[in-house]
Protein backbone atom coordinates (compact mmCIF):
# COMPACT_ATOMS: atom_id res chain seq x y z
CA UNK A 1 0.00 0.00 0.00
CA UNK A 2 2.00 3.24 -0.87
CA UNK A 3 0.44 5.75 1.24
CA UNK A 4 1.32 3.31 4.10
CA UNK A 5 4.89 3.34 3.00
CA UNK A 6 5.15 6.95 2.30
CA UNK A 7 3.64 8.25 5.70
CA UNK A 8 5.67 5.22 7.82
CA UNK A 9 8.85 6.72 5.46
CA UNK A 10 8.09 10.25 6.79
CA UNK A 11 7.11 9.32 10.12
CA UNK A 12 10.96 7.42 10.69
CA UNK A 13 12.34 10.67 9.00
CA UNK A 14 10.73 13.02 11.35
CA UNK A 15 11.53 10.15 14.71
CA UNK A 16 15.54 10.36 13.30
CA UNK A 17 15.30 14.22 13.18
CA UNK A 18 14.18 14.44 17.20
CA UNK A 19 16.44 12.04 18.61
CA UNK A 20 14.89 8.29 17.78
CA UNK A 21 16.76 5.44 16.45
CA UNK A 22 15.63 2.04 14.12
CA UNK A 23 17.41 0.53 17.17
CA UNK A 24 15.06 1.44 19.47
CA UNK A 25 12.64 -0.83 17.38
CA UNK A 26 14.52 -3.93 18.98
CA UNK A 27 13.48 -3.12 22.44
CA UNK A 28 9.58 -2.79 21.43
CA UNK A 29 6.76 -4.49 23.53
CA UNK A 30 4.42 -5.93 20.96
CA UNK A 31 2.54 -9.24 21.06
CA UNK A 32 1.19 -11.54 18.93
CA UNK A 33 3.33 -10.79 15.40
CA UNK A 34 2.60 -14.25 14.33
CA UNK A 35 -1.26 -12.62 14.10
CA UNK A 36 -0.34 -10.44 11.37
CA UNK A 37 1.72 -13.30 9.43
CA UNK A 38 -1.43 -15.24 9.27
CA UNK A 39 -2.95 -12.43 8.22
CA UNK A 40 -1.27 -11.71 5.09
CA UNK A 41 -0.73 -15.35 4.27
CA UNK A 42 -4.60 -15.27 4.34
CA UNK A 43 -4.69 -11.96 2.17
CA UNK A 44 -2.04 -13.12 -0.19
CA UNK A 45 -3.86 -16.73 -0.97
CA UNK A 46 -7.41 -14.71 -1.51
CA UNK A 47 -6.15 -12.64 -3.61
CA UNK A 48 -4.19 -15.75 -5.93
CA UNK A 49 -7.94 -17.79 -6.09
CA UNK A 50 -9.96 -14.88 -6.68
CA UNK A 51 -14.15 -15.20 -7.16
CA UNK A 52 -15.32 -15.65 -3.21
CA UNK A 53 -11.74 -16.68 -1.90
CA UNK A 54 -10.63 -12.91 -1.70
CA UNK A 55 -13.46 -11.71 0.83
CA UNK A 56 -13.30 -14.73 2.72
CA UNK A 57 -9.33 -14.44 2.77
CA UNK A 58 -9.65 -10.56 3.66
CA UNK A 59 -12.36 -11.44 6.27
CA UNK A 60 -10.13 -14.37 7.80
CA UNK A 61 -7.56 -11.73 7.71
CA UNK A 62 -9.31 -9.52 9.22
CA UNK A 63 -10.02 -11.62 12.14
CA UNK A 64 -6.31 -11.96 12.64
CA UNK A 65 -5.52 -8.52 12.72
CA UNK A 66 -8.21 -7.53 15.60
CA UNK A 67 -6.62 -10.48 17.53
CA UNK A 68 -3.35 -9.15 17.29
CA UNK A 69 -4.14 -4.99 17.38
CA UNK A 70 -6.68 -6.18 20.47
CA UNK A 71 -3.13 -7.38 22.50
CA UNK A 72 -1.52 -4.25 21.61
CA UNK A 73 -3.96 -1.05 22.29
CA UNK A 74 -1.97 0.48 24.72
CA UNK A 75 0.73 1.21 21.80
CA UNK A 76 0.10 4.62 20.19
CA UNK A 77 -1.69 4.13 16.74
CA UNK A 78 -2.84 0.73 17.17
CA UNK A 79 -6.52 2.58 17.76
CA UNK A 80 -5.93 4.05 14.52
CA UNK A 81 -5.08 0.64 12.86
CA UNK A 82 -7.88 -0.93 14.07
CA UNK A 83 -10.34 0.68 13.17
CA UNK A 84 -9.00 1.61 9.86
CA UNK A 85 -8.94 -2.30 9.45
CA UNK A 86 -12.43 -2.33 10.34
CA UNK A 87 -13.15 -0.43 8.18
CA UNK A 88 -11.95 -1.87 4.80
CA UNK A 89 -13.10 -4.84 5.79
CA UNK A 90 -17.08 -4.15 6.20
CA UNK A 91 -17.11 -2.46 3.11
CA UNK A 92 -15.64 -5.47 1.01
CA UNK A 93 -17.93 -7.93 3.43
CA UNK A 94 -20.73 -6.14 2.38
CA UNK A 95 -20.02 -5.83 -1.60
CA UNK A 96 -17.51 -8.87 -2.22
CA UNK A 97 -14.93 -6.32 -2.98
CA UNK A 98 -13.72 -2.69 -2.55
CA UNK A 99 -15.92 -0.29 -3.85
CA UNK A 100 -13.62 2.49 -6.26
CA UNK A 101 -14.57 5.86 -7.42
CA UNK A 102 -14.15 6.50 -11.10
CA UNK A 103 -14.33 10.14 -10.03
CA UNK A 104 -12.12 9.88 -7.41
CA UNK A 105 -9.00 8.03 -9.72
CA UNK A 106 -9.87 10.76 -12.43
CA UNK A 107 -8.67 13.30 -9.91
CA UNK A 108 -5.58 11.27 -8.45
CA UNK A 109 -4.67 10.88 -12.44
CA UNK A 110 -4.85 7.45 -12.88
CA UNK A 111 -6.36 5.97 -16.05
CA UNK A 112 -9.47 4.00 -16.96
CA UNK A 113 -10.60 2.08 -14.08
CA UNK A 114 -9.15 -1.35 -14.88
CA UNK A 115 -11.54 -4.60 -13.17
CA UNK A 116 -9.78 -6.73 -11.01
CA UNK A 117 -11.30 -9.55 -8.27
CA UNK A 118 -10.69 -7.59 -5.43
CA UNK A 119 -11.93 -4.05 -6.73
CA UNK A 120 -15.13 -2.66 -8.36
CA UNK A 121 -16.28 0.57 -9.55
CA UNK A 122 -19.04 2.07 -7.36
CA UNK A 123 -22.61 2.04 -8.49
CA UNK A 124 -26.19 2.47 -7.34
CA UNK A 125 -26.10 -1.31 -6.03
CA UNK A 126 -23.24 -0.48 -3.85
CA UNK A 127 -23.39 -0.46 0.20
CA UNK A 128 -21.32 2.31 1.79
CA UNK A 129 -19.87 3.92 -0.80
CA UNK A 130 -18.38 6.38 1.26
CA UNK A 131 -15.91 3.30 2.42
CA UNK A 132 -14.14 2.36 -0.68
CA UNK A 133 -11.46 4.07 -2.70
CA UNK A 134 -13.02 7.33 -2.54
CA UNK A 135 -10.16 9.62 -1.41
CA UNK A 136 -7.65 10.61 -4.38
CA UNK A 137 -3.90 10.78 -3.76
CA UNK A 138 -2.53 13.00 -6.39
CA UNK A 139 1.25 11.76 -6.78
CA UNK A 140 3.31 12.43 -9.52
CA UNK A 141 3.13 9.19 -12.25
CA UNK A 142 1.92 7.12 -8.25
CA UNK A 143 -1.30 8.50 -8.14
CA UNK A 144 -4.02 6.17 -6.50
CA UNK A 145 -7.40 6.47 -5.07
CA UNK A 146 -7.40 4.87 -1.14
CA UNK A 147 -10.31 4.50 0.84
CA UNK A 148 -10.99 6.23 4.63
CA UNK A 149 -9.84 3.09 6.16
CA UNK A 150 -6.32 3.22 4.46
CA UNK A 151 -5.70 6.76 5.51
CA UNK A 152 -6.39 5.55 9.13
CA UNK A 153 -4.09 2.47 8.71
CA UNK A 154 -1.33 5.05 7.34
CA UNK A 155 -1.57 7.22 10.43
CA UNK A 156 -1.73 4.54 12.71
CA UNK A 157 1.56 3.11 10.97
CA UNK A 158 3.04 6.23 11.09
CA UNK A 159 2.39 6.92 14.98
CA UNK A 160 3.53 3.54 15.96
CA UNK A 161 6.51 3.80 14.05
CA UNK A 162 6.94 7.29 15.27
CA UNK A 163 6.75 5.78 18.91
CA UNK A 164 9.07 2.61 18.26
CA UNK A 165 11.79 4.55 16.81
CA UNK A 166 11.58 6.62 20.34
CA UNK A 167 10.74 10.16 18.70
CA UNK A 168 10.45 13.19 20.98
CA UNK A 169 8.42 15.86 19.05
CA UNK A 170 11.47 17.76 19.94
CA UNK A 171 15.06 18.58 17.90
CA UNK A 172 17.75 17.68 20.21
CA UNK A 173 19.97 20.31 20.96
CA UNK A 174 23.75 19.78 20.93
CA UNK A 175 24.58 21.74 24.03
CA UNK A 176 22.81 24.43 26.04
CA UNK A 177 23.29 28.45 25.21
CA UNK A 178 25.52 30.21 27.20
CA UNK A 179 24.67 32.85 28.89
CA UNK A 180 27.42 35.60 27.13
CA UNK A 181 26.09 34.21 23.91
CA UNK A 182 22.84 36.16 24.54
CA UNK A 183 22.13 39.17 23.45
CA UNK A 184 18.55 41.63 24.51
CA UNK A 185 16.63 42.24 21.61
CA UNK A 186 15.65 46.04 21.12
CA UNK A 187 12.91 47.42 23.84
CA UNK A 188 13.93 45.31 26.61
CA UNK A 189 13.94 47.13 29.87
CA UNK A 190 17.06 48.55 31.42
CA UNK A 191 17.02 46.28 34.59
CA UNK A 192 16.88 42.74 32.27
CA UNK A 193 19.99 43.96 30.58
CA UNK A 194 22.46 42.43 32.73
CA UNK A 195 26.37 42.04 31.82
CA UNK A 196 28.56 39.75 32.65
CA UNK A 197 30.64 39.95 36.00
CA UNK A 198 34.36 41.47 35.03
CA UNK A 199 37.04 38.84 36.01
CA UNK A 200 38.37 38.80 39.68
CA UNK A 201 41.29 40.04 38.61
CA UNK A 202 40.46 43.19 37.30
CA UNK A 203 37.97 45.00 40.01
CA UNK A 204 35.51 47.90 38.49
CA UNK A 205 36.92 50.95 39.61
Amino acid sequence: MLLVLLVMVLAAAAAWATGGRITNLAANSLTGVHWLGAAAIGQFLGSIIGSTAYPVGLIGSAVCIAVFLRQNLRHPGVGLLALGFFSNAVVVALNGAMPVDADALTRAGVGPFVSSPRHELVDAATRLPWLGDVVPVALPGLGQAVSPGDVLIAAGAGLLLYAGMGGSHRIPATEAPQWHHLHPCDGTPALLRLKAEAPADHPPE
